[in-house]
């Protein structure tokens, strides 16, 4: 099995980050309110695993 490995700084990673948020008109508080309550669209459900994923790998 191969495996890819994707490089971005930290600088892309807090530019996706903040277009994202930007994209969804919302906080992060906001977003993760909308999934816990459920009332939350795919897309804001994918909105949110991207953000935890950028936080982990910024160390967050």
């Amino acid at each position: 099995m191969t495996v890819t490995v994707i490089d971005v700084t930290t600088e892309e990673l807090l530019r996706s980050r903040e277009e994202l948020l930007q994209r969804l008109r919302l906080t992060p508080d906001e977003l993760r309110e909308r999934v816990r309550s459920e009332v939350a669209t795919s897309d804001e459900r994918d909105a949110l695993q991207r953000l935890d994923e950028i936080s982990f790998l910024l160390g967050e």
